[in-house]
C-alpha cells in the first residue's frame, strides 16, 4: 500500500461517512452529521504499517486496552493505544495515537507533557493485555517506547499555530509528532511517513 493508496482509501471512506450507509430507499431520509470514521482510519493505518514493516512475527493491535500496575498491590492502570506493535518476545515497542487533525487541541503543550510523563513511568515495566478469561498476554514496555501522535491532515488549525505545536513537541524526548498530509503545501508528507516505523525500535 503506497501513501497515495492510503489517502485515496481515506477520502473514499470519508465520502461514504457523509452519506446514508444504505441509501434513502426512495424515502426522504437525510443525514446531518457524518458518521465517525476514526475506527476505519485505525484499521487502515495498522494495515499500512504491517505491509510496510512486512514481518509476520509481529503483533499489531488496534484499539486494545493495555494494563499495568505501578505497585504490587496497586490498582491497575489502563490505556488504549489506537495501534500498538508487540514483538515475538512480548515487548510493546510502538504506541501510536491517531488524530484526524489538530483542531481539537490548538495548544497541545499540557497534553503532550502528560503523555511524555506517562511514557517515562511505564518504560521497562511489566504489563498485560486481556483478550479473554483464558487468554491474558504478559508484556514488557520497551525501554525505548515513545508516544507517537499521528495526525492524518495538518488542517483545521492555522499554519502559525501548527508550526508552534510542531516545535513544542520537539522539546519532549518521549513524544514524536507525525503529520501525514501537509495541507498548506498540498502534498503527502513522505518524510513523516518514512519516520513512522523505526526498525531499530522493534528490537527493543
Amino acid at each position: 500500500m503506497t501513501e497515495l493508496d492510503f489517502f485515496e482509501k481515506i477520502n473514499k471512506y470519508r465520502d461514504w461517512c457523509k452519506n446514508l450507509a444504505e441509501g434513502n430507499g426512495g424515502f426522504n431520509i437525510q443525514r446531518g452529521q457524518a458518521k465517525v470514521m476514526s475506527g476505519y482510519v485505525e484499521d487502515l493505518f495498522a494495515l499500512y504499517l504491517a505491509k510496510k514493516i512486512n514481518r509476520q512475527d509481529l503483533q499489531f493491535l488496534v484499539d486494545k486496552t493495555t494494563s499495568l500496575r505501578f505497585s504490587k498491590n496497586g490498582k491497575a492502570t489502563t490505556f488504549k493505544p489506537d495501534v500498538s506493535i508487540i514483538t515475538p518476545d512480548n515487548v510493546l515497542t510502538e504506541y501510536y495515537d491517531l488524530k484526524t487533525n489538530l483542531g481539537w487541541n490548538r495548544d497541545i503543550e499540557k497534553y503532550i507533557k502528560t503523555k511524555s510523563d506517562f511514557i517515562s513511568k511505564i518504560r521497562g515495566r511489566k504489563g498485560w493485555i486481556h483478550f479473554s478469561k483464558d487468554n491474558i498476554q504478559e508484556i514488557t514496555f520497551s525501554e525505548k517506547l515513545k508516544y507517537k501522535m499521528v495526525v492524518i491532515h495538518g488542517w483545521n488549525i492555522n499554519e502559525n499555530q501548527l508550526n508552534k505545536n510542531i516545535e513544542v513537541v520537539k522539546e519532549f524526548e518521549n513524544v514524536e509528532l507525525y503529520i501525514l498530509y501537509d495541507h498548506y503545501n498540498k502534498r503527502n508528507n513522505i518524510e513523516d511517513f518514512n519516520r513512522l516505523y523505526d526498525f531499530e525500535s522493534l528490537d527493543k
